[in-house]
Order: C-alpha cells, then structure tokens, then sequence
C-alpha cells in the first residue's frame, strides 16, 4: 500500500515511517529538504521536497496514496513569529485534508497532543474531559483549533480521520529532535543533572516511543471515525521519575528542589535571548507555568479499543536508558 505521511523527520515520523517501510509499504514522504533524509533512506520510501503551508507540494506528494498519517506540527516552546503556529498547525492541517479529500483518501490518522485537555485539575484526563483553564501557549491553542477543524472535516467532508493524542514521549531516537523527555534522560545519565522541575511532585503521562507509533498504527486499523485517542502510559510524579532513572543507569545523586522564582528568572532570561538574539530558549515562563500542575492522563479508550500496548515504564526507562549509554561511548 501507499502511504503518505508529513513530519516524517520528526522523533515519531522517523519510527513511524521505518516501521511501514519494513511492514512492505511505500511511504511518500513530505519534507522540507531531501538532502537532510540520508540517514532515514529506505528502499520503499519516497521523499518529495515541500511543506504543508505549500497546497501544490501536498498534492504531488499524495497522488496515488491510499492512506495518510500527518504528523507534521511547531512544537516548539518558541517561535519569533507566533502566528506561525497557526499557519502550520491549523493553516496546513487544513492544507492535509483539503488534499485527501480530492484524492479520495480512505483514512487519515491526525497526531495531536493531550496537552489539548489540560492538566488534571478535576480528575485525570480522558478523551471527554471539557478543558477547563485557559491554553499555556500557542501550541496549545493551535492544535485545540486544529482539531475542530477536523471535527469539520469529518461532518462537512465525510471523511475518516482519527485523532491520536500522545502524552509526554520518551525513547531511542532515529532521527530529528530528541524528545524534551529523553533530553531530560540523557542529562542525567550522561551529564551531571540532579535539580527536580518544580517540587518534583507534579504528576505528568509518560509514553514509551514504540507505543506511541503502535497507537498510530492501531488508529488507522481499528480508530473510530471522528474519534480521539490518548496516546499515555503510565503517570508518575519527578521523584518517581528520577528514581526510576537512577535505578535504570545504576547511578546515586542526591536531587535537589529549585525555587519557582528561581526557575522563572531563567526562563525569562531564555526569553530575552530568544526576542533579542533569536537563540531558541530551553524554555520559557509559559511552560514554566505549565509545569506547576500535575497532568494525570488514562489511555484507556486507546487500550479498551484499540489494542493500544502500553510498556511498563520501568522497562522503558531501561530501554532507554540502555540506548543512551551507548550513545555516549
């Protein structure tokens, strides 16, 4: 089958699309430059140059696909230009379906994030909890208005599209950016790191990256028309992160809280480097304020429905762990 899928540079688009092309698949992959793909050719993958804010590209990319995964989005904690969320994550969602639509897709898989939901200030998250405070930032915004144009999509169009919204990725990368969570991982394996964000008692959902790309596969085959799944694995707070790493990599380090002020003041100063150099921060105060709550998700419609495997994170952290050694030798 011909698959066409965008963001496939990306963390899980790399997985994702090595994953179909050794499943016998031919993936028609967008992207922006095909000289930096050398690392992900494949036999049965196909890379045409474009974007998804460039309608004409799209088109050239999907004739003659079947099935459409996109995963292409800004995620970034930062952009100069904030409209840019919008042209990309709504504008060239938009741009995705228009294009299946013409060509008569059969189903397309959206990959979103359940940060769409907000954090568990009620009770943990799930697939019908109504949102209920206002967006930390752009991304989060972009991809909730996303997401009611898809709901569009499938009224108005008729068409199949499946949503899939993973929680906090962590994992052996392929290619492109290190997820934020295994970026975390690697500092403390193979750095120095020991400072807990926040408390160290905020709760966040952690995924195992094979799961992940499973969850993407599993919607295509068995998700509901119009249907949103959560992509999540198990919730845990920082200490319990930590010390599970620590007993992963067989390293003891004392762990040491740093004061919001403290952690706010960096941000800013990240900020002020982005607006005046336009050096990409770390972070910045809005995610700092995303992480003073705790964001306990259930991924039980995906498991209930879906079939969706959910890997001890313990095991995953080994994994991981594993990967990341190796990585420094």
């Amino acid at each position: 089958m011909k698959i066409f899928v965008t963001g496939a540079t990306g963390n899980i688009g790399a997985h994702l699309i090595t994953k179909l092309s050794n499943a016998g698949h031919t993936v028609h992959a967008l992207v922006r430059s095909k000289a930096k793909c050398t690392a992900l050719a494949m036999e049965n993958v196909f890379f045409f140059e474009g974007d998804i804010t460039n309608p004409k590209s799209i088109d050239a990319a999907m004739q003659g696909c079947e099935q459409v995964y996109h995963l292409a989005a800004l995620a970034k904690v930062w952009a100069k230009d904030t409209g840019d969320f919008y042209r990309i994550n709504v504008i060239g969602t938009n741009n995705v379906l228009e294009s299946a639509h013409r060509f008569g897709i059969q189903k397309v898989v959206v990959t979103s994030t359940a940060g769409v939901y907000g954090p568990s200030l009620t009770g943990i998250v799930h697939e019908g909890k109504v949102r209920d405070i206002d967006f930390f930032n752009e991304y989060e915004g972009s991809k909730a208005l996303s997401e009611s144009h898809i709901k569009d999509f499938v009224v108005q169009r008729g068409m199949d599209i499946v949503i899939v919204s993973p929680t906090r990725v962590y994992g052996p990368f392929i290619f492109g950016e290190i997820a934020a969570v295994t970026i975390m991982m690697d500092k403390f394996v193979n750095g120095s790191w020991r400072i807990y964000p926040g408390t160290g008692k905020e709760i966040g959902n952690y995924i195992y990256i094979d799961d992940v790309v499973d969850g993407h596969l599993l919607a295509m085959e068995k998700g509901k028309t119009g249907h949103t799944y959560i992509l999540g694995g198990e919730n845990i707070d920082y200490i319990q992160f930590y010390s599970m790493l620590s007993t992963s990599a067989g390293i003891k380090r004392k762990m040491l809280r740093l004061p919001l002020f403290f952690q706010l003041a960096f941000a800013k100063f990240q900020l002020f480097l982005a607006n005046t150099f336009s050096v990409e921060p770390v972070i910045v105060p809005k995610w700092v304020s995303k992480g003073k709550y705790n964001w306990e998700v259930s991924p039980e419609k995906a498991v209930r429905e879906l079939g969706l495997p959910v890997t001890p994170i313990q095991e995953g952290f080994q994994k991981t762990v594993t990967y990341l050694q190796s990585k420094s030798k």
